[in-house]
């Protein structure tokens, strides 16, 4: 009686390496090698509230025993030594993908997004509350409907040190200048 219940004990918490995981389901399942040669199938994985992954096969593993039982595993933890952001700060977290791209919040409140495109889509609008707005490369303005395509309603444009409702043009045939863009 007393093996049985050590035995228990000692399989109760386990390492294991991910396999295969089914992410179709409602509760992720998982196929993991444990122990020498033994695979466990239809692993249940717990993962926290608002976030969702699916780890690559190779991926580690923490498995629980429910009630001491080898046929009832849980994965609680999973995490993919290879593909895992480090050298953060105390206090740094992030989320992060096997092909390298990452959001990372960091100290003094900055967030750095990492990646090859974004794609956000809201179905009202999106609202930029910031005091300054800087872009490196091009920009393209795609207007929606044919009311607001190319129209902007911001009182003015200055693109180096130019503005465009001030600025004028040097007519070379006139030997003038042109008068300001009226505003319409």
């Amino acid at each position: 009686m007393f093996k049985q219940l050590q035995r228990k004990i000692q399989l109760l918490v386990s390492r294991a390496v991910v396999n295969i995981v089914t992410d179709s389901l409602k509760q992720q399942n998982m196929q993991i090698n444990l122990l020498d040669g033994e695979t466990a199938d239809d692993v249940e994985r717990f993962q926290n509230y608002g976030h969702t992954s699916v780890p690559p096969a190779g991926s580690e593993a923490i498995v629980l025993s429910v009630g001491g039982k080898r046929q009832h595993l849980v994965a609680v933890v999973v995490d993919s030594k290879s593909s895992r952001l480090k050298d953060l700060k105390s206090g740094d977290s992030a989320l992060y993908h096997l092909d390298g791209h990452y959001l990372l919040l960091t100290e003094e409140q900055l967030v750095n997004l990492v990646c090859k495109n974004i794609h956000a889509k809201a179905d009202e609008k999106i609202l930029f509350e910031t005091p300054q707005t800087q872009f490196t490369g091009n920009v393209d303005i795609i207007g929606g409907d044919s009311k607001a395509s190319g129209t902007s309603t911001a009182a003015d444009h200055i693109s180096g040190d130019i503005s465009f409702l001030n600025h004028v043009h040097y007519c070379e045939k006139c030997g003038s200048t042109t008068s300001k863009p009226q505003a319409g």
